[in-house]
């Protein structure tokens, strides 16, 4: 054999070893949207996987479920560091990327987009509920009333679901019209999406409850310049008539908000 033919086989075999080796890595994109998200593109997801977006002292952890994550920028104008995180064993995790962004401007609108925990727009069955909920309703208060009094007295708790929920759960909107039950993180999402789906400015927040010892969820909705907060959840459970669709905040401790 020649020696030019000995050399083209190796050539050839380099370059399709290079080839497979491009295809088979990981590839990983972190993006801005506008001035309310974040887009973060990853090939490589799946439970094993989560997103650790930081500014300042504050750190908050996401699931990265999908090849496409959309995450809010509620933490105001500045520096975010956005880490790919994978996990190793039990809790340690490395980092397999990382990407800073820069916000210098922020809109309330974060309160509307569709990101993870409330990701609203690919929703069918929420577009469809939310039309029959509304409809002839004018007013902003008229259409967060009708949205809190549907989630109250149509979804129930789900007692079986609390006991065997995964750490990178996020709530699936039309699961959760379909079934009609949830958690408290499915009651907050459910209030959010619709409302947000409406214009309606609505927070998800995260955190703990006076004589609640568990971790809780619940919602803040901006209602003529002042945010009120609501809890969709214990008012299902309570099924009260005469109790007030908007909560003290001096029993409620928010850990985090989204």
């Amino acid at each position: 054999m020649s020696k030019r033919i000995i050399i083209m086989l190796f050539l050839m075999g380099v370059l399709f070893s290079n080839i497979g080796q491009a295809y088979g890595a990981s590839t990983f994109n972190v993006v801005k949207i506008g001035d309310t998200g974040i887009r973060v593109e990853s090939t490589k997801h799946g439970s094993n996987m989560r997103i650790m977006v930081e500014k300042g002292k504050e750190k908050y952890y996401y699931s990265l479920n999908n090849e496409n994550e959309e995450l809010p920028v509620q933490l105001g104008v500045g520096k975010y560091t956005i880490k790919i995180l994978q996990n190793t064993s039990d809790n340690k995790y490395k980092v397999l990327k990382t990407n800073t962004l820069t916000f210098n401007n922020f809109s309330k609108d974060v309160y509307l987009s569709s990101s993870q925990p409330v990701y609203w727009k690919k929703s069918d069955k929420l577009m469809e509920l939310k039309d029959t909920i509304l409809k002839g309703l004018n007013t902003d208060k008229e259409k967060i009333e009708a949205v809190y009094n549907y989630i109250v007295e149509n979804i129930k708790y789900d007692y079986n679901k609390i006991n065997t929920i995964s750490t990178d759960y996020v709530p699936a909107l039309d699961d959760i019209i379909i079934s009609k039950k949830g958690i408290c993180y499915d009651y907050a999402a459910l209030f959010a999406g619709i409302l947000r789906s409406e214009g309606i400015h609505v927070k998800l927040v995260k955190g703990y409850v006076n004589n609640i010892s568990t971790y809780h969820a619940w919602n803040e909705v901006l209602i003529d310049g002042e945010w009120l907060l609501v809890d969709t959840t214990i008012d299902a459970l309570s099924r009260v008539q005469t109790q007030s669709m908007f909560k003290s905040g001096s029993e409620y401790n928010k850990v985090r908000e989204y």
